[in-house]
């Protein structure tokens, strides 16, 4: 959700800058509108726009595309200067205009947050400016953000959107269209193609409340003269202030009390706030405020992200002034009338620091009373602070080498990292006697588990305010838990494989060669009994924990077929520091077999330290290789020719034909036959006879020549050849049809050349 806010509001910052050309934007869907006042807008355009036939006028799409929603477009005095031209006009396809219920929304300054509600909120913008009248130094504040997902629920919607924190009651408020931009540059049209005016797009919230202390200072300093000031943080929100006895106004930044009748008494100030703001107490809201401040003797402080709310057993670090000749420890000290001991106390040049603990308290604000004694009673000095909500730790664990885990390693120490708190204070961590142990080694903290330690733990943090004085920067002021438990147990970091396994083979003098991974090799045929697989478990470390991993050795024949005898699948659990162990490649492997090694690590998230956030998979490793083999093939099958064409007159077809072949091929580098081989053997030729004139007997060949096969599966192929074929047969006759005068046989050759497709089972031979 952050990083979505983060992307939207640099976006809005791009779109922000990109001013320097005019910007017409309309709603997607709407009609077209004026781009360009004079000249026209060199097209063509895309995305769904569309351009008027007067070169002017554009169209938006009815529903666009985040590559075409925002349209740079060239703009020229005719279309011959549109090559040269250098004006520009942007337009953007907004999304629908939203529909606020002014009424209902609600502005929270002090927290930084506009409250709306409506229809059509997602996507839709809000731009704030305004100058502190408290603090006028901090200068103006501007800025703009998005409502990306409005709450669920009937029609219509809320939505919460951040602001700058502090902006005056008064602030400037304005909503944007999704996707659209505010600037002098930009003119805006709603659906009907008609300009709206900038006035509109005001938001006036029906509700200003505030939530923090409207008044700032801690009591009435009358040590300097006859009038004091306290500080407000909304003096535009104050119409008139009450001050009881005493007298006091409203002035641009504060408000001036004069006439207090002494310095030992407190003065209650009523405070009524402008129509339509507010002052948040609990669930009810107030438009008049009260404070009874204290005229105070001494000035005293509590130091900021010290005052924490709902945190049992913390402690609270105050200062005195260094004027103040008190010695804190000779005081009595409460919190809201409860009694607070004091803890240290520790003398600067700034002040007198000292550390209170208090049982805690669950209130916005906090009355912190020193007195001279219980008996006397005599304040002589108190502060009212803010209290502020302790956010719940939030820690990262990381391993070097892993990235982000969700454990305590108990083997190796791991790197944590603690969210920031966004204030004065930090989270430190801190050790476990028997749990898990802290080291810090410069920035960086690191924690490792103990080695007995197991289940379930919650980690352990110190709160500390850096900025105090270095006596008291490594106080722990109150020690909390980690909502989430971690479970303690050994890291397993996955290793790479080529580090830990290998493929040996020996080479022709028979010295052992490693054969590198991801690569092809080949096997001298008289060395295929040498190769094995090699697990060097002693290469694994104690940091990188047990690895389980699965070894496949699959071996396949020449033919394709598995090896059955040579091929194996073994899971292993690899321990630090163990014995190499040798797996070799079984049975007998043949000429141009395959062997393909495979090793890859157990995906179980149990065993294994997997990144939580990146997860590009764990690592694994496979070798291939070839067992070396003859260049020729030599071998017999049997041969179906469907038909075979007898070219040698008398030509003629032969139906069915049957024999058995020997065949010489050439092999490929893999083993594979080529198309082209060889063919020598015993035909059955003619075995059904003709229905034509010509009647060839069935007889027995001798046939050689050439053939092309192609194989279609194991041991079986298609193909086509031409033979020179020596006929043992009869002779070739002729029907008469009864004419006596017609010679019966046919002059005709024993030798004869035939050809035609077949179909070949078996593959019977050896390599050469």
């Amino acid at each position: 959700m952050l990083s979505a806010r983060a992307l939207s509001f640099a976006a809005l910052m791009v779109a922000g800058l990109a001013a320097a050309a005019p910007t017409r934007q309309v709603p997607e869907g709407g009609r077209a509108i004026e781009a360009v006042s004079r000249g026209i807008i060199c097209g063509p355009v895309r995305g769904g726009w569309t351009l008027s036939s007067d070169g002017r006028s554009i169209r938006p799409p009815a529903k666009a595309d985040e590559n075409s929603r925002t349209l740079e477009l060239k703009v020229a005095d005719d279309e011959a200067l549109c090559n040269t031209s250098q004006e520009t006009v942007t337009v953007i396809a907004t999304g629908p205009f939203p529909r606020i219920d002014a009424a209902a929304t609600l502005f929270y300054p002090d927290d930084g947050r506009l409250e709306l509600r409506g229809t059509n909120l997602q996507g839709v913008a809000i731009a704030w400016s305004g100058v502190s009248r408290a603090d006028p130094a901090r200068g103006p504040m501007e800025g703009q953000d998005l409502c990306l997902i409005p709450n669920p629920g009937n029609k219509p919607s809320d939505c919460a959107v951040p602001v700058t924190q502090g902006l005056p009651t008064d602030a400037a408020l304005y909503w944007v269209p999704p996707y659209g931009k505010r600037g002098p540059d930009v003119t805006t049209y709603d659906a009907a193609g008609n300009v709206v005016d900038p006035e509109i797009f005001r938001i006036r919230p029906g509700r200003i409340v505030l939530t923090q202390p409207l008044v700032r200072s801690s009591g009435i300093d009358l040590s300097k003269g006859p009038e004091g000031s306290l500080s407000v943080s909304h003096p535009e929100a104050v119409v008139s202030a009450d001050c009881g006895i005493a007298r006091c106004e409203v002035n641009d930044g504060s408000i001036a009390i004069r006439n207090v009748p002494g310095v030992d008494v407190s003065v209650t100030l009523r405070l009524r706030l402008a129509a339509r703001v507010f002052f948040a107490r609990g669930e009810a809201l107030e438009q008049s405020v009260s404070a009874t401040l204290p005229v105070l003797a001494c000035p005293l402080t509590a130091v900021e992200g010290t005052v924490l709310r709902d945190i049992d057993d913390s402690a609270l670090v105050l200062r005195l002034d260094p004027s103040c000749a008190l010695e804190p420890r000779a005081l009595v000290w409460t919190v809201n009338g409860e009694r607070a001991r004091v803890e240290r106390v520790v003398k600067t040049a700034e002040g007198i620091y000292g550390v209170l603990r208090t049982r805690g308290t669950s209130n916005p604000q906090v009355t912190i009373t020193a007195t001279t004694s219980r008996l006397d009673g005599t304040v002589v000095a108190s502060t009212t602070a803010e209290t502020v909500p302790l956010p719940a730790p939030r820690a990262m664990l990381e391993l070097k080498d892993a990235g982000t885990i969700d454990f305590i390693p108990t083997n190796r120490p791991a790197e944590v990292k603690v969210a920031g708190l966004g204030g004065a204070g930090r989270f430190v961590l801190r050790p476990l006697d028997g749990i898990y142990s802290v080291t810090v080694e410069g920035h960086t903290t690191l924690i490792q588990g103990d080695e007995t330690a197991g289940g379930f733990v919650s980690l352990r943090f110190g709160y500390r305010v850096p900025s105090l004085p270095a006596e008291l920067a490594t106080t722990d002021l109150v020690s909390v838990h980690e909502r989430i438990q971690r479970v303690v147990r050994e890291a397993s970091v996955p290793v790479d494989i080529a580090s830990m396994v290998e493929f040996v083979c020996a080479d022709q003098q028979g010295q052992d060669q490693v054969l590198a991974p991801s690569r092809p090799h080949r096997i001298e045929y008289k060395m295929r009994n040498s190769c094995r697989v090699i697990v060097h478990r002693e290469r694994l470390t104690p940091g990188q924990g047990n690895q389980e991993v699965v070894l496949r050795i699959t071996v396949n024949k020449s033919n394709g077929s598995v090896r059955g005898e040579s091929s194996l699948e073994q899971r292993m659990i690899l321990r630090p520091l163990g014995e190499q162990r040798i797996i070799p490649i079984s049975g007998s492997l043949d000429q141009y077999d395959r062997i393909l090694i495979q090793v890859s690590h157990v995906a179980d998230e149990s065993r294994y330290a997997l990144n939580t956030t990146d997860r590009p998979g764990l690592p694994s490793a496979q070798w291939t290789a070839i067992v070396e083999g003859g260049l020729l093939r030599l071998y017999t099958m049997a041969t179906i020719p469907a038909g075979l064409f007898r070219a040698t007159a008398p030509s003629g077809q032969l139906a069915i034909n049957f024999g058995v072949l020997s065949r010489l091929a050439v092999l490929n580098s893999e083993g594979q036959e080529r198309l082209v081989g060889i063919e020598l053997g015993l035909m059955g030729l003619g075995l059904v006879p003709q229905s034509g004139d010509i009647q060839f007997p069935p007889t027995l060949a001798v046939v050689a020549g050439l053939g092309l096969r192609v194989p279609i599966g194991p041991g079986a192929a298609v193909g086509a050849q031409a033979w020179v074929a020596r006929e043992f047969r009869g002779d070739i006759t002729r029907r008469t049809s009864g004419d006596p005068a017609t010679d019966r046989v046919v002059p005709s050759s024993k030798w004869s050349f035939i050809f035609g497709p077949s179909i070949s089972i078996g593959n019977v031979g050896f390599n050469l």
